[in-house]
């Protein structure tokens, strides 16, 4: 085992999240937010105080068992010489609906292309020092005017990957240079 390694002790939905919202917060600065889940109704009360924001909503998961393969997925070298090897235990499959919430219907269409072609456009979005999340567009819906918010709704194929590791040492064996030429003379 890799003792405190934070690629396996986070949640792959966790580290999908983590690096969708540094990557949406960037691409778009007027987002206020990437979060997890649905919001509670009373959070959108104060309206344009928490908006826009994108809800990531977790509609199903499949997971694939990988165990009888047992291959190496990534190798890191430590600062002692050691590595921590990681291999694929599991493939986890979303479908995640993300969902733009806006009061504006210009940022409905603005924000909502930008994240659908930069999700698109990425398809590999790094989530940790070793893995990445593969999305796959499936679907893309505009609501617009419900009590004045606007939403779209942009719902992705997402895979990630459940990994194990250990902490191998290199081999350490010393060479020896043996003579062979021949003796004698």
């Amino acid at each position: 085992m890799i003792p405190n390694d934070p690629i396996l002790s986070t949640d792959p939905l966790d580290a999908i999240h983590g690096a969708l919202e540094q990557a949406l917060m960037a691409l778009c600065p007027s987002l206020k937010g990437v979060w997890i889940g649905w919001p509670d109704p009373k959070w959108l009360e104060n309206t344009g105080a928490n908006l826009p924001s994108v809800f990531l909503v977790n509609v199903s998961q499949t997971a694939k068992s990988m165990t009888s393969r047992n291959l190496v997925y990534a190798t890191v070298e430590n600062e002692d010489g050691t590595f921590n090897v990681y291999y694929e235990r599991e493939r986890i499959t979303y479908l995640l609906q993300l969902s733009l919430i806006t009061t504006d219907p210009q940022q409905q269409l603005d924000i909502g292309w930008a994240i659908k072609q930069f999700l698109v456009n990425t398809i590999q979005l790094p989530i940790n020092a070793v893995d990445t999340a593969r999305f796959l567009l499936k679907d893309d819906h505009l609501i617009s005017g419900i009590d004045n918010y606007y939403q779209r709704d942009l719902t992705f194929e997402v895979s990630a990957r459940v990994l194990d590791g250990y902490v191998a040492h290199p081999n350490k064996t010393q060479q020896f240079n043996i003579d062979v030429s021949p003796q004698g003379g």
